[in-house]
């Protein structure tokens, strides 16, 4: 790996449910929440949900490497699944959506893993008033990525695998605000 890069590293297995509440809630506008938090989960042929396919990364925030959670989850995948002959299913629930530069950097994976189906759910679209972004989402649309606003399943999904929720059930107060302003956003940022 070249020096500048940022290393790999293990994702969380979870996430306290006062960071999901704050850093998930489909909103339009979410200051404050500069974190932007990526659940996934990997499914192979004959190999379904085992501990080591599933787990939270977030960005790192630092001045000499920064490394958005997109680019933590690539890396880490390249280091776990070096075999690209193999069937894979990668869900993604991100806190946000990518930005351009890590929407080229899964459309390049994609190509590369040419047998890996991609889903993102996002909960918030970011800066997506903004040309540069909006086109990053259209190239992940266009390499055959499924995108699609987190909608109340999606959230409970999140709470029931991702959270360590500590047996409190899940609510859906509050995390649906902005979601047919979203949802309407994205469909026409595709279209």
């Amino acid at each position: 790996m070249e020096p500048w890069r940022p290393s790999p590293r293990n994702p969380m297995d979870r996430i306290d449910p006062k960071t999901f509440r704050f850093q998930f809630p489909n909103l339009r506008y979410a200051s404050g929440r500069k974190l932007c938090y990526l659940c996934f989960q990997v499914e192979r042929d004959y190999f379904y949900y085992n501990d080591s396919d599933w787990g939270v990364f977030r960005n790192k925030v630092h001045p000499w490497a920064p490394c958005h959670a997109e680019q933590c989850f690539l890396s880490w995948f390249r280091d776990q699944y070096p075999y690209r002959d193999e069937d894979y299913n990668v869900t993604w629930f991100l806190s946000w959506s990518p930005c351009p530069t890590c929407a080229e950097e899964v459309v390049e994976f994609l190509e590369e893993y040419r047998n890996l189906t991609l889903s993102i759910f996002t909960s918030r679209l970011y800066y997506f008033w903004h040309p540069n972004y909006q086109e990053g989402l259209c190239k992940l649309w266009d390499a055959g990525v499924q995108l699609d606003i987190m909608s109340c399943d999606e959230f409970e999904y999140c709470w029931d695998n991702f959270v360590y929720h500590k047996g409190m059930r899940f609510q859906r107060r509050n995390l649906l605000k902005d979601y047919d302003f979203l949802a309407a956003e994205l469909q026409e940022i595709l279209r």
